[in-house]
């Protein structure tokens, strides 16, 4: 008797600034702002597709994918039919965390699609997986997150592009030119903290202009600087 095949695979895809996920789900942001005077966070989740249902599984963890964090979603896993919407609430679970800067953390959202019915030959089953940041923002802190950008310091160090953050806040780099030169792998500069990017060889200080994305996933004009 011969064995019918049936190839099945896992597809993660982790999507840094859109809110599309897969086949119709959807994010309602591309961030979570979770301030500390609420007693929860919300991200909506969307499903578009007219005819197909997801399981749809939700979790926190940190940058390095640690899911010991002093957050949880409520719920975590659940079946979004077509053409339907549910909310995700996501609850501080009281443990400890700095009240004089940001908090960062990812929220993680993955769509499962219906296995295939029997009998399916040469089914590809995708699982697509999106990943927002979600900052923690503790009540009373100084400035504003909409003017943090524009307190970034910049200086060369060798070969490296140094960004120093003496805020409060955390800031999303979006792009960033030296000399006209692009700057690749730019990306988050964490509050009291400095991110170091290399530079293309012959890139020496001069004019730095760079663009951020703001508390709505906007991307803030262009500010100029210059770096010696």
């Amino acid at each position: 008797m011969k064995l019918k095949p049936i190839i099945s695979a896992l597809a993660l895809l982790c999507v840094s600034h859109g809110v599309f996920a897969a086949n119709g789900i959807a994010l309602g942001a591309t961030r979570v702002i979770y301030n500390e005077s609420n007693k929860e966070a919300s991200l909506t989740v969307d499903n578009h597709s007219s005819k197909q249902y997801f399981l749809v599984q939700s979790w926190v963890d940190d940058k390095d994918g640690n899911k010991n964090v002093p957050f949880s979603i409520t719920p975590p896993l659940f079946r979004l039919n077509a053409n339907k919407e549910n909310m995700l609430r996501i609850i501080k679970t009281g443990t400890a965390l700095p009240n004089d800067r940001e908090s960062v953390f990812w929220v993680n959202v993955k769509a499962i699609p219906p296995a295939p019915e029997s009998g399916s030959q040469n089914v590809l089953q995708l699982a697509i997986k999106t990943r927002i940041k979600m900052f923690y923002r503790p009540a009373d802190l100084p400035g504003t997150a909409m003017d943090s950008p524009q307190a970034l310091e910049w200086s060369v160090q060798g070969n490296e592009l140094v960004a120093k953050n003496p805020t409060a806040y955390s800031v999303t780099l979006d792009s960033v030119k030296l000399n006209g030169t692009e700057i690749k792998e730019v990306n988050l500069v964490m509050p009291k903290g400095e991110s170091h990017y290399k530079l293309p060889a012959g890139t020496h200080g001069g004019q730095l202009v760079f663009t951020t994305i703001n508390d709505y996933g906007g991307i803030t004009a262009a500010i100029t600087r210059p770096v010696n």
